[in-house]
Order: C-alpha cells, then sequence, then structure tokens
C-alpha cells in the first residue's frame, strides 16, 4: 500500500471518529435538555409533584451501583425507560415497573403486570407501604427509602386536630377520644387553698 494512501485513510478514520464523538455528545446533550424540560414543566404544572424523598441504592450493579440516588416525587413511575420518573438502568428492572405515591403511611408501591419485588425480607409482594428508611427490592436492586417531607404519624394528625377544635371553643367529650398520659391533670394547690405563712 503507498504511504500516501495510508496517510488518507487514517486522516479520514480520524475524522470519522472525531465525527461520531461529537454526535454522542450532541445526542446526550439533547437527550439530557428534554429530560430537564420535561421536569421542570411537571413541577411547573402540579405543585404537589415537588421533591419528597429519595431512593437509595444499597445493592445493585451494572448502572444501579450502590451509593447511587434517586430523587422522589409526590407520585410516578418506577422503571427502565426514560420516561419513567425513578428511571433504574438495570436488566432485571423492566421498563414500566412499578407505581409509587406518598399517603399518609409512607410511599405506597405497586408492581405493574406482575413486575418482580419483594419487601426488606427477600419475600415476593405485589404492594408495599413504606415508613421513612424503609428497605425493598426492584428486581435485583436493593433500595432505601429516605424521605425528606415525611407525613405525619396518625397520632400526631390527632392531636393537631384537637388543639384546633380547643382554640375553635369545641372543648365537647369525645368518648372515642384516648387518654393522654401527657395531659393528666395536676392541680395548683396554692390556687385552691389559702396557705398562710403562720408556722
Amino acid at each position: 500500500m503507498p504511504q500516501s494512501l495510508y496517510e488518507i485513510i487514517a486522516l479520514g478514520a480520524r475524522y470519522l471518529f472525531a465525527g461520531l464523538m461529537v454526535l454522542i455528545v450532541l445526542r446526550a446533550w439533547r437527550i439530557t435538555l428534554v429530560d430537564s424540560r420535561r421536569a421542570a414543566t411537571l413541577r411547573r404544572i402540579s405543585p404537589q409533584t415537588g421533591i419528597s424523598g429519595e431512593l437509595v441504592v444499597l445493592d445493585g450493579d451494572e448502572k444501579a451501583r450502590r451509593g447511587m440516588r434517586y430523587p422522589v416525587i409526590r407520585e410516578g413511575m418506577i422503571g427502565a425507560s426514560r420516561r419513567a420518573d425513578i428511571r433504574i438502568r438495570h436488566s432485571s428492572v423492566r421498563r414500566r415497573h412499578a407505581y409509587f405515591q406518598l399517603t399518609e403511611d409512607g410511599l405506597f408501591i405497586r408492581t405493574h403486570a406482575g413486575a418482580p419485588m419483594r419487601d426488606a425480607d427477600g419475600s415476593p409482594v405485589r404492594s408495599v407501604t413504606l415508613p421513612d428508611g424503609g428497605e425493598f427490592f426492584i428486581g435485583r436492586v436493593r433500595l432505601l427509602l429516605v424521605l425528606t417531607e415525611a407525613p405525619e404519624p396518625a397520632s400526631y394528625r390527632h392531636r393537631e386536630i384537637r388543639d384546633a377544635q380547643a382554640d375553635a371553643g369545641d372543648y365537647g367529650y369525645d368518648p372515642n377520644e384516648g387518654f393522654d398520659q401527657d395531659e393528666t391533670f395536676e392541680p395548683d394547690v396554692d390556687e385552691y387553698f389559702d396557705v398562710e405563712d403562720d408556722f
């Protein structure tokens, strides 16, 4: 092969690979731009879809490695597709794997079309409600839920309702209301008895 022909082929291969690299970078930039616009549109349309926590990978491989974090909004879909609200890129995760919704008791997750999901003990489940700090498996990926906007327990909501009723002047007796240990009546002795310092 003549030297000049070899140099022309080598130069053409360099330009070809440089063009492919530019194409890959431009495509990745476009996908990132589309995803960020979609997320911004979703947050602008519905104020209830702000980020309420994150899922942390405890055990995983492939593209879902240990320590990776996925933001959790109030409701959406978990899957491997780009349309998923929580996109977990793993061979054991289906394109549409599960649906989730933040409730008063925690994050409620139910599988889509029999997709594999297990609770923290490894038992297969179709749906699970996770509290803050709860663990579960999507496919072979083990995840930990960390809520930044954790729902209040029912006991606190009950107390807030009772306090609001008291502020409104509703002091009626509710036979179904429980007795709180920290609200016992302790009378002030000085208020009911005249204590004189004659001793």
